[in-house]
């Protein structure tokens, strides 16, 4: 809880308090004849007695506020937990439809590549069913995951696609939501032309506690844009901590950096 939070805490079961301190006389005032008879001859209470009234006004208040600041976070975390949820589960449809998608077209043009396309593709969703009922993993695993993804992206697509990892980025500690390094790089491919002339490059990189997946614009003109992938991960970041997911989208280049998530120790 940050300072500002704690002072409009505190400013707010002063202020309830005294709003509570006079309805209570109020309704005293109202309801009882004797201490209207008294009030007609002056203030019946010293200054001391009155201080005590409103020290009890305020834990009076600071117990209500507390129990309804709790009970508001548990219902927030609550439904903060099943959207996170749906999200995920958003993740593994979404990744089967794009394979798919690939395999289809491979059975077509080379049966025997779409047969060894199919072994990889299940031992990448048998990682990505294991994983994807995690909230986050750590970026060693993530990458482990990509290379496997990678091995598919080499049997479909050969130097058409390049995907070069920073050295540094093996070695940087944190942790990422499953899958979004992968969902980044297949965002790339879906919307940039990639050929064996035309190589699409790809960069992953790490910039302190950021990871970044760059690449050169060469934008396929026909090629649909759904946002399912880049608003799933920023919508589960925000789900998981306050650092943002930053787009870099330029005439030549497009980039996003994602945040590491520290691991709790």
């Amino acid at each position: 809880m940050n300072i500002k939070k704690i002072i409009h805490g505190v400013l707010l079961v002063l202020g309830l308090s005294v709003m509570g301190l006079l309805f209570y006389y109020a309704i005293w005032l109202i309801t009882d004849e004797e201490f209207r008879e008294m009030i007609r001859y002056g203030w019946p209470w010293n200054s001391w007695m009155v201080l005590m009234d409103y020290l009890f006004c305020c834990l009076i208040t600071t117990v209500v506020t507390l129990y309804y600041w709790r009970s508001r976070e548990r219902t927030e975390r609550e439904r903060d937990k099943f959207r996170l949820q749906a999200l995920e589960n958003q993740l593994s449809p979404h990744f089967v439809f794009n394979n798919f998608s690939i395999l289809a077209d491979l059975i077509e043009v080379d049966p025997k590549k779409a047969s060894a396309y199919l072994m990889n593709l299940s031992k990448v969703y048998r990682y990505t069913l294991s994983h994807l009922d995690h909230n986050t993993v750590t970026l060693q695993e993530e990458l482990e995951f990509l290379r496997q993804y990678l091995a598919l992206l080499q049997q479909r697509f050969g130097e058409g696609i390049q995907v070069k990892i920073a050295d540094d980025v093996a070695t940087t500690n944190g942790k990422i939501p499953p899958a979004a390094l992968q969902m980044l790089i297949e965002n790339a491919i879906k919307h940039n032309e990639h050929t064996q002339a035309r190589p699409l490059i790809i960069h992953v990189t790490t910039e302190g506690s950021n990871i970044s997946v760059s690449n050169k614009k060469q934008p396929i003109t026909t090629a649909e844009s759904t946002n399912v992938g880049q608003h799933n991960i920023a919508e589960r970041y925000r789900l998981l901590t306050r650092k943002k997911v930053v787009i870099h989208d330029s005439q030549d280049e497009y980039c996003v950096t994602i945040p590491l998530i520290p691991i709790e120790r």
